[in-house]
């Protein structure tokens, strides 16, 4: 699934940003559910 490896990616990337490789952020499902929403969505603009 190309798309669960780029979500993957996508969150190593934005802990780097953040600083918290070491202690990665803990989401609700409904947060999630929004990131999933705005990938999908984004990969429809980009692609």
């Amino acid at each position: 699934m190309a798309q669960n490896r780029s979500m993957k990616r996508l969150l190593q990337l934005l802990q780097r940003w953040t600083g918290k490789r070491e202690k990665p952020p803990l989401h609700t499902p409904e947060e999630l559910e929004c990131f999933k929403t705005d990938a999908i969505d984004n990969r429809g603009k980009h692609y």
